[in-house]
């Protein structure tokens, strides 16, 4: 009697143990899983699943889902790397809470196609409505601006960009001021008076998930601050 008991302890504690250590390994499965169901590809990709306590991950939930990849591709997102971690995420519904981390070396459509490499996204917020703020060099920022007048207007200009958000546009030798402005999510020049027109530098959709609310003009960096919808893009 007394063996049998001890027995049926061991058992327990052995299945216990094997619940609480193996599921997230289960987890991490059925999370790597939903990613590449959602158009997910990557390089090198590792999904490190958590939940507390470990069986709520039978029910499909977990508290985190950290993922690291590099070479990344997913609906109109293209980055070198990404480091991002879900929070409070429903894995069979695939719902998310909230969303951080960051992603290196995105690559982004402009109007035209051609593509536009912003440096650094990071990511904090609702999944719904993420805040990111993409950090692309003054001189990508200058080269697309030219490029973008040139392809929308046929206008060959020189652009120089001054913080916080002023730009002189140089055409022929005669210099106009402008200034970077955004509206409905895109990234505008937009030159003073009415002599150039404005021209999109950047617009949601068409290769780009992002929607951009604000720009600054540092020293050597351009910010951008919006919102990506990471549930859409992942659902």
């Amino acid at each position: 009697m007394r063996s049998c008991l001890i027995q049926l302890v061991l058992l327990f504690v052995v299945g216990f143990c094997l619940l609480w250590f193996a599921l997230p390994f289960g987890g991490s499965e059925l999370a790597t899983g939903a990613l590449n169901a959602s158009g997910f590809a990557g390089t090198d990709t590792k999904v490190d699943v958590s939940a507390s306590p470990p069986p709520m991950l039978l029910t499909g939930h977990a508290d985190r889902i950290h993922i690291t990849s590099t070479q990344v591709s997913i609906s109109d997102l293209h980055a070198a790397s990404v480091d991002v971690t879900l929070r409070d995420v429903d894995m069979l519904g695939r719902k998310i809470g909230t969303v951080s981390g960051t992603l290196n070396g995105v690559r982004l459509a402009a109007p035209n196609g051609d593509p536009v490499t912003i440096d650094e996204v990071t990511l904090d917020g609702l999944a719904t409505a993420t805040t990111a703020t993409s950090r692309m060099s003054v001189a990508t920022a200058q080269t697309l601006a030219e490029s973008q007048l040139k392809n929308q207007t046929g206008i060959a200009a020189k652009v120089v960009l001054k913080g916080p958000n002023l730009v002189t546009i140089t055409v022929n030798g005669k210099s106009q001021a402008g200034r970077l402005l955004t509206s409905n999510g895109s990234l505008l020049l937009v030159p003073n008076g009415n002599t150039l027109p404005s021209v999109i530098l950047i617009a949601p959709g068409g290769g780009n998930p992002f929607r951009v609310t604000s720009v600054t003009i540092g020293l050597a960096d351009v910010t951008l601050v919006g919102t990506i919808d990471v549930q859409k893009l992942l659902s």
